[in-house]
């Protein structure tokens, strides 16, 4: 019929299962695939972002505009 095993006799058969090589190798395996599957599922693209173009300008504060439209010499006029 069906032999009931008590623990005394169980724990060698135990010992001698989980430290064999095809166990461990076997597990370690299955372990990596499972992370792997886990990334694939968690993975997200990142959003393109626009980078913004560097200026000289943007960094140097304009001079500040003059109140007189009198005529000097940025006045726009032709020079001889």
């Amino acid at each position: 019929m069906f032999y009931m095993m008590n623990t005394h006799e169980l724990l060698p058969v135990i010992k001698a299962v989980l430290t064999d090589k095809r166990v461990i190798i076997t597990a370690v395996v299955v372990f990596i695939f499972m992370d792997l599957c886990a990334y694939i599922v968690r993975y997200r693209k990142k959003p393109k972002t626009a980078k913004a173009k560097k200026s000289i300008a943007a960094t140097a504060p304009a001079p500040a505009p003059s109140d007189s439209e009198g005529g000097g010499d940025d006045a726009g006029g032709d020079e001889e």
